[in-house]
């Protein structure tokens, strides 16, 4: 699939994957990723293009749920963070360690350096408030709850834009996430307001 729509570096989330390693996989894509067990419903990853693997300077498993990989392009560095959120029915415990590592990890990264941000957040950001326009593009899908308020905070702690929300779609190029009649949209790309516009497109397949 990645070799199909030619993308370079795949966050991805509920890898299961055990220990904390590297995988070669079909056409010299190289997975990094973060697990504590295969029975974990977590695990976090970054699959990368076998060009971008020679641009790899830095690699950071936080945790089961937070991960990034720091990659230099000429004198530029750049950090893909890929993170899986607390699902909805887990303890508020467990949410409240999943942010303060993704803040811990944000709070080391140089403002002047270009972050990208794919995470499974499972939450809903929804429609635009007022005096977000910063962060949120107006183009979310269904109604805000208590986890897309923390999205939404941490996109304005660290400056960050949900770049799902900057590209008018019809609705169902915004829903990430189906199951029956349970529709949502609890996947994200946040990236440094001041870079936002490099960014062409976002969509959902």
């Amino acid at each position: 699939m990645m070799q199909r729509r030619k993308i370079k570096s795949l966050c991805v989330q509920e890898t299961r994957c055990k220990g904390n390693k590297a995988k070669i996989l079909a056409e010299g894509y190289k997975l990094l990723y973060s697990s504590e067990s295969p029975e974990s419903r977590n695990g976090v990853g970054v699959n990368l293009h076998r060009k971008l693997q020679e641009e790899v300077c830095e690699v950071n498993k936080v945790n089961d749920t937070v991960m990034y990989v720091k990659m230099m392009f000429g004198r530029e560095m750049v950090t893909v963070l890929t993170a899986y959120a607390s699902e909805a029915g887990c303890s508020e415990d467990e949410k409240e360690k999943f942010w303060r590592d993704l803040d811990g990890v944000m709070v080391g990264v140089p403002e002047n350096e270009r972050v990208i941000v794919g995470g499974d957040l499972n939450g809903h950001v929804g429609g635009r408030k007022g005096g977000e326009e910063r962060w949120h593009g107006g183009g979310g899908y269904g109604e805000r709850n208590e986890e897309g308020k923390k999205i939404v905070e941490f996109a304005v702690a660290f400056d960050l834009v949900i770049m799902n929300t900057y590209f008018q779609r019809k609705r169902e190029k915004l829903i990430t996430y189906r199951s029956d009649e349970n529709i949502s949209q609890i996947d994200y790309i946040l990236c440094r307001r001041k870079y936002g516009g490099e960014v062409r497109n976002t969509n959902v397949i």
